[in-house]
């Protein structure tokens, strides 16, 4: 695998090549493609996937009281990054109640990190003699602490795209990461970082150029061929049925040209969509019956757009 090679032969260098960038429809093996580094360096797999409300302390984890019975909870609300970058006295003022109207978005964060310490230790020193507090490691902290293989999932879907701005520095050569109990974790040398990322979906946006100018390669991961979809999915589901598997997949290929061609964008039509439309095909065994609940409801939310779809691109293929 070219990622592999790059990582394997810059390795001890000035400039060792550990972050990546996979970008492809859903369904084009992204994912399938970070545990595949992960297997090809021999080390662990993980992953966090980002929302649009995921903020930096996702990443970065947090103290938790430990109860006893498994739960725990965050009572104190902190300043989002977005507050922060939108307004950087009254963030601070929300932390340290005075308002300041020069400061900067970088003391603001500086602050917020010290805050966050203190509160933790000042709950644990306060702490009755059966209460204790746990801080919780995320999967990116696991992976920057032990040198693991960590996929960051559709970060373009984060409302604050400067949510990533605030992990650049983990992202360069010698970099380490403050967490809320002060400690300071150096990335290990193997840790390596997969940015996968569909940029054409609704609610996706774009990637700060700041992120992307830390990538050391950006790969476009094209759709699998009719015939290396058809196999795949044949793996998958454990069905037998060749030649009707591969009618399907070559279905799902006119689908998809057709939302193209007619700019029907809400919706998914894929490998994903493939492999549940094959598996109601094995229940019910009729393919036209098993693609309405399947590739048809999940291509749009439009009643229009799925009856044009049916009757250009379905019944005239697979109509008994």
């Amino acid at each position: 695998m070219t990622i592999c090679k790059h990582i394997k032969l810059t390795a001890g260098t000035a400039q060792p090549m550990k972050n990546f960038m996979l970008r492809g429809e859903a369904g084009t093996g992204k994912t399938e493609g970070a545990k595949a580094i992960a297997a090809g360096l021999g080390l662990p797999y993980l992953f966090c996937t980002c929302s649009a409300n995921s903020e930096i302390f996702d990443f970065l984890g947090q103290m938790l009281p430990d109860t006893g019975d498994g739960s725990s909870y965050s009572a104190t609300s902190y300043p989002t990054l977005e507050d922060i970058q939108m307004d950087p006295p009254t963030a601070y003022c929300k932390l340290t109640g005075i308002y300041n109207d020069q400061i900067q978005e970088s003391e603001v964060y500086d602050k917020l990190l010290e805050v966050i310490r203190n509160e933790a230790q000042r709950e644990t020193d306060s702490a009755s003699p059966g209460q204790k507090f746990r801080y919780v490691d995320t999967p990116l902290v696991q992976a920057i602490r032990h040198g693991y293989v960590l996929e960051i999932q559709e970060p373009t879907v984060i409302a604050n795209p400067g949510v990533l701005v605030g992990l650049n520095s983990l992202l360069d050569r010698c970099a380490s990461i403050t967490l809320p109990t002060g400690e300071i974790v150096k990335r290990h040398p193997d840790t390596v970082i997969v940015v996968t990322t569909n940029n054409h979906y609704a609610g996706c946006r774009d990637i700060n150029q700041s992120v992307i100018s830390r990538m050391n390669l950006v790969m476009d991961i094209d759709a699998p061929s009719t015939d290396i979809m058809a196999k795949r999915v044949m793996n998958v589901t454990g069905c037998s049925d060749e030649p009707a598997v591969k009618s399907m997949a070559e279905s799902i290929h006119e689908i998809a040209e057709k939302c193209r061609e007619t700019m029907i964008t809400d919706g998914s039509c894929g490998v994903r969509e493939l492999i549940s439309w094959v598996q109601s095909y094995m229940v019910c065994g009729n393919i036209l019956e098993a693609s309405k609940y399947t590739v048809l409801s999940s291509v749009s939310s439009d009643p229009e757009n799925r009856a044009e779809i049916l009757s250009t691109c379905l019944e005239q293929k697979f109509a008994a």
